[in-house]
């Protein structure tokens, strides 16, 4: 199917740039400076673009054209990565640059999230969605963490600037893929989006189940997900003493069990009771995997904990997004999704803030445990409620 085909190559460099662009400014500001509390003053920086825009954004991918507005945003993503790596390679960077940049680069990729999420019921029948959101998922997320080891690798070998390089040659490409795709001339909310349109989706989606419960649960996934962005890299790098390859192998070696998982949905398995797979997914391993994280102290340890992780994750992705999409109005889909992005992204300063406060006062591995443990008490009492479980 061209049109999705386009998606999901769109996808995937969109997320190299999205994905990988975190840890190449964690590693960044970790150069700069010796104080950890930075790493997360930083994720609430980049995660402020999710949480203000998000929203905005699938209101505007339900009423613009989408190709054009996705050329846009990866025109403007390119312009900003390369506009960091002339600094650095200018020698002018200093924490607090880097933060600015750090906040300017997640606009356009933010803005992304919800129109590339939301054009794959636009160009997939009903019947095989579980399918295409489980492609797409497995090319995101492959491509998040195969572009962190790869931006790793590229770190190691010449320097931090050739990684934000890296990220601004994606985002190139995926303007020129976008410019050329066979997609929608608009979405299915082109005469819905008009003023007050996000007020009204809110409304639908916060005042409604299960959509207000799977939205929930979007924002539980998110602090774990920016606890697991942030802190991987400093947990590799001071308590199990690796240099940027090896921490960036570690969200490799998470992608090859998302991949694997993805793939099975994808192709050999649709869950008949969706619901309770996704409760027991994100209330025993979402949490849990964090703990073991924090608990490992060897290399090898901490990469099978994180490939089981990513295997459980794969499947709790893909159920989430597949549930929240079939109980969507078409109309709202652009708008829904981008509450989505905004609960799972915007989550990550949120999520950062806590980690600045906890990471002073414990250490890094320490508050890798606590917020896994927050995740899984808050993710029971969601997950296993008639509205999620009976899906």
């Amino acid at each position: 199917m061209p049109p999705f085909r386009a998606v999901v190559v769109a996808n995937v460099l969109a997320a190299i740039a999205w994905g990988s662009s975190r840890f190449v400014f964690v590693w960044l500001v970790g150069e700069l400076t010796d104080w950890n509390p930075a790493t997360a003053i930083l994720g609430i920086v980049i995660g402020l673009p999710p949480l203000f825009l998000s929203a905005w954004a699938g209101s505007l991918a339900d009423r613009l054209a989408p190709r054009r507005f996705g050329t846009v945003l990866f025109t403007v993503s390119a312009a900003l990565f390369a506009l960091t790596a002339i600094v650095i390679h200018a020698d002018l960077m200093t924490v607090e640059l880097a933060m600015v940049f750090g906040f300017a680069t997640s606009i356009a990729p933010a803005m992304l999230v919800p129109l590339l999420q939301a054009l794959v019921p636009a160009v997939v029948p009903t019947d095989r969605l579980v399918q295409g959101v489980a492609l797409q998922n497995m090319a995101m997320m492959v491509s998040v963490i195969g572009g962190t080891f790869v931006g790793g690798a590229i770190i190691q070998a010449f320097g931090i600037a050739a990684g934000v390089w890296l990220l601004a040659i994606a985002s190139v490409l995926g303007a020129l893929r976008f410019a050329t795709a066979p997609l929608p001339e608009q979405m299915a909310g082109a005469g819905a989006a008009r003023r007050g349109a996000i007020r009204h989706a809110a409304s639908i989606a916060l005042g409604t189940e299960p959509l207000r419960s799977l939205l929930a649960i979007t924002t539980v996934m998110g602090l774990a997900i920016a606890t697991s962005t942030l802190l991987l890299p400093e947990f590799a790098r001071d308590v199990l003493e690796v240099e940027s390859l090896a921490a960036g192998a570690l969200n490799a070696i998470m992608s090859l069990g998302m991949v694997a998982t993805s793939m099975v949905l994808a192709t050999r398995w649709t869950p008949a009771r969706r619901g309770r797979v996704l409760a027991f997914m994100t209330s025993v391993a979402l949490g849990g995997g964090l703990i073991a994280l924090g608990a490992t102290r060897a290399y090898a340890m901490t990469a099978l904990v994180a490939l089981a992780w990513g295997a459980s994750g794969g499947i709790a992705m893909t159920l989430l997004r597949v549930l929240m999409q079939l109980n969507t109005p078409p109309e709202l889909m652009g708008r829904v999704m981008g509450l989505s992005a905004m609960a799972q992204n915007g989550a990550f300063p949120v999520g950062a803030a806590l980690l600045v406060a906890l990471v002073a006062l414990t250490s890094v591995a320490t508050t890798m445990i606590i917020v896994g443990v927050i995740c899984t008490i808050a993710v029971s009492a969601i997950g296993w409620r008639p509205a999620v479980r009976d899906l």
